[in-house]
């Protein structure tokens, strides 16, 4: 019993670490950053390579929205994103 009611308080816990990028944080990610490639001059079709690519890398080292934004500068300066932008040239 007592496993269980340990459980039940850590779950709350335990679901605030899941995968929180739903299909509005990914649409959001890739809009500002097709806008973006699109001002620097990239052609839609590399731009929404590149774009796609960074979301998959940044989604595999920060699963948390939330978590990523706040290490914005850690993920701009990560050179696995970074490698990302090779598919735009």
């Amino acid at each position: 019993m007592k496993k269980y009611l340990l459980l039940m308080i850590l779950l709350p816990f335990l679901a605030s670490c899941e995968n929180t990028w739903d299909s509005d944080a990914r649409d959001m990610f890739v809009k500002a950053c097709m806008n973006t490639a699109k001002d620097n001059g990239t052609p839609e079709d590399k731009a929404q390579k590149m774009c796609d690519c960074r979301l998959e890398k940044i989604m595999e080292k920060h699963p948390n929205f939330a978590e990523a934004m706040e290490n914005i500068t850690d993920v701009i300066n990560d050179p696995e994103v970074k490698k990302c932008d090779e598919l735009a040239q």
